[in-house]
């Protein structure tokens, strides 16, 4: 009976995905991370949605649930049109835990739109490592925008970098 309770609840959650009324999609959000590894695949197919609210609110999920299924899908729309659904991709990639991130994330530190640039930064803060370290190093040398600046300085700390 679990399953397919589990199953009515995942296709109910995926439909309010593209609900008009924000908080509705976010609901609809958290009950998909509730739900856990049997919403990935259907989170992962929603990637390629023509709404760019339901990528969004697809890579959030995807990024909150922690499935290393989600590595490449997200990684897939960090070149999106959308910057909302590009700062997702970087923030989930930052949640997932995987080094592999730190050269793609690096190259969102260019980014034409400050929050994805943040978003960015802060990820590479939670993967740390030498090579992050140095991204976010040479990043804050160019950064004009403070707001940037600021992520970075953060993201150099959660590193562990030794002098920012």
């Amino acid at each position: 009976m679990t399953g397919i309770m589990d199953e009515q609840d995942l296709t109910t959650h995926l439909y309010r995905l593209s609900d008009p009324d924000k908080r509705i999609r976010a609901e609809a959000t958290h009950r998909l991370v509730e739900l856990g590894r049997p919403a990935v695949p259907a989170c992962i197919a929603l990637l390629g949605n023509s709404d760019w609210k339901v990528r969004y609110r697809a890579a959030e999920a995807l990024g909150l649930i922690g499935d290393r299924e989600a590595y490449a899908p997200l990684v897939s729309i960090l070149g999106d049109e959308k910057d909302h659904v590009r700062y997702m991709a970087a923030k989930g990639l930052g949640l997932l835990g995987d080094s592999r991130a730190v050269t793609h994330l690096g190259a969102m530190l260019g980014d034409e739109n400050e929050f994805v640039r943040r978003s960015a930064a802060s990820s590479l803060g939670n993967l740390g490592g030498r090579e992050a370290v140095g991204m976010l190093r040479a990043a804050l040398r160019d950064e004009a925008a403070e707001g940037v600046r600021a992520a970075i300085l953060a993201a150099l700390r959660d590193a562990g970098a030794d002098e920012v």
